[in-house]
Order: structure tokens, then sequence, then C-alpha cells
């Protein structure tokens, strides 16, 4: 097993140890013994939990993201956005864990903490970068374009994480209404602003 291969298998083990008993409660050796390797082995590839966790983290932003970069361009503003909505809770539905870590939960843990920050910090870069293609906004507030994109991929984000949240406690409805309903919310407001033909 290459060294590549064995990372991916304790990062596995370690997203199991970690939903199953949280950040506080997980432990390296029950971490180890999850991946079928020693305790050294684990610390070789990373020196202490939070380290673990951090790199977990990281590549559960990863792959949010990397879902992202395989998208078709759109056409339309309308589009683009419904694209990246469909693209989000298609990555949710099947990684609760990832998009909690993410979003839902704040690690105590200063320099784990950090990469939380940096993580979303990413995942509002891309919303960000969304906002940037729409064209023609009629935006009233006195901003510079750049930083309105930034307030509104926020505003985005923050409407998304309230219905992803919402959507753990209602599973019997449809991703795809869910994406429609989300869609919905944040095109009425924005498709409102564009001065230019959709």
């Amino acid at each position: 097993m290459s060294r590549e291969e064995r990372r991916e298998r304790i990062l596995a083990a370690a997203a199991r140890v970690f939903a199953a008993s949280g950040y506080d409660a997980a432990g390296m050796r029950e971490v180890a013994t999850v991946a079928g390797i020693s305790t050294p082995v684990l610390y070789d590839h990373f020196p202490s939990k939070a380290a673990l966790y951090a790199g977990l983290l990281e590549s559960e932003v990863d792959s949010l993201l990397a879902g992202w970069a395989e998208l078709p361009p759109s056409d339309t503003a309308e589009g683009l956005l419904r694209a990246r909505v469909a693209a989000i809770f298609a990555w949710m539905e099947t990684n609760e864990r990832g998009w909690r870590m993410i979003f839902a939960e704040t690690p105590s843990d200063e320099s784990v903490a950090e990469v939380h920050r940096r993580g979303q910090a990413r995942s509002t870069a891309q919303l960000t970068e969304v906002f940037a293609q729409v064209p023609g906004l009629a935006l009233t507030a006195d901003l510079p374009r750049d930083r309105a994109n930034e307030a509104l991929a926020e505003a985005a984000k923050s409407a998304l994480n309230a219905i992803a949240t919402w959507w753990w406690d209602n599973r019997d409805i449809p991703r795809e209404q869910v994406v429609a309903l989300t869609t919905d919310l944040l095109w009425r407001g924005l498709g409102n602003l564009i001065q230019e033909d959709r």
C-alpha cells in the first residue's frame, strides 16, 4: 500500500470514528484500530488528533468543491445558480458528515478552528464566483461589486445551510424539491436585481 493510499484509509477511518464519538471523545488509538494500522504509523501521517481532524476537514472541503469544478457552464444566470444549488444538495445528500464538519460544527481547538475558517472561506469564495458571473446587478447599496458579491455569497451560504439543517429533519422531502425551493428563494431575489435580459 502506498503512503497516499494509507493516508486515505486513515482519513476514512477517522471520519467514522469522529462521526461516532465526536472530536473530543475520539482517540488516535481507536482511529488506528479502525484503519487497521499501528498507532505509530498513524502518528507518522498525522502528528496529533488536531492535525488528523484538520486533514479530514480539508479533504471534505476538497470533495465539495471538486463537484463544482466538474459542472458545465450555463447560458443563463438562473441556470448557473440552479446547477450550483443542485450540486451542493447532491453532495450533502450522500455526505451529511462532511456538511456538518464544514458548516455546522465549529471546533473548539484553535488550530483546527483555523482550518475550519479556511474551509468556510473557500466555500464562500466559490459562491462569490457565481455572483461575479451574474451581469448587471442593480444594487442600491453603494458597494464595489466585488464586495457586494462577497456579501451576497455569505447570505446565500447562510440560506443554503438553514435549508439543509431543516432538510435533515424532513428527509421525506425529495432532494429535487429542496433544490427547487432553495433556487426559488435565492433566484427570486437575485433575478429581480438583474438589469439585462435573463
